[in-house]
């Protein structure tokens, strides 16, 4: 018994997380095609659109937005649009929380921190995180001690707190941020790191 369960597991490591992928990216597709088919049936009531259609005109108006932002007139005016929406309260903390959410992951390696090491003073324990910002506004403005900004990522889900830390408690690590996260996601479950050749030895002994 206790072998059949092990060869139902080995199906369901590869059989669930592929149904998962499968489904998260046809959910994610089928609702940005019902948007788009909505968007394009809003000015041409009478057109019938191929599934799929809706998708590609969401992800082309997107493009072609990228492709204004390189014109100097579209910026000046969409920095003025941004200025209105930044005074308007509650629209203002949703809008640039976002959109700040977006630039972290917006592809540049440089505006998703560092991945370091947080040893809390007193310990020989070692937090993984991400150092976010060298001198946090309001935190290190030159009227205390340094401190650096650290995300510290929960694992199995989203969410972790910030914490405001001195410099040399932290010490980076050579990762990116992407692995970190994975880390995180997984509590370290199924990335065993290689050990040395004289440990992998002994502990070969001992076993």
């Amino acid at each position: 018994m206790k072998k059949q369960l092990g060869i139902l597991m080995a199906g369901a490591v590869i059989v669930v997380p592929l149904a998962i992928t499968v489904y998260l990216v046809w959910y994610l597709g089928s609702r940005l095609d019902s948007m788009g088919n909505q968007a394009v049936q809003s000015v041409w009531e009478d057109v019938s659109l191929w599934p799929g259609v809706g998708a590609v005109a969401i992800i082309a108006a997107i493009y072609f937005v990228g492709l204004l932002t390189r014109l100097w007139l579209f910026r000046g005016a969409f920095g003025f649009f941004e200025r209105f929406v930044s005074r308007v309260p509650g629209v203002k903390t949703i809008y640039e929380s976002v959109r700040d959410l977006m630039k972290l992951f917006g592809g540049d390696p440089s505006k998703m921190g560092r991945v370091v090491k947080y040893t809390p003073p007193g310990t020989d324990i070692s937090l993984l995180g991400i150092m976010t910002n060298k001198r946090p506004a309001g935190i290190a403005d030159g009227s205390g001690p340094p401190r650096v900004a650290v995300y510290l990522p929960y694992a199995y889900m989203f969410g972790g707190p910030t914490i405001y830390v001195s410099p040399e408690h932290v010490e980076e690590v050579d990762m990116s941020v992407d692995q970190c996260l994975k880390i995180a996601a997984t509590a370290h479950v199924g990335a065993m790191a290689k050990l040395p050749t004289d440990t992998a030895a002994s502990a070969d002994r001992e076993n």
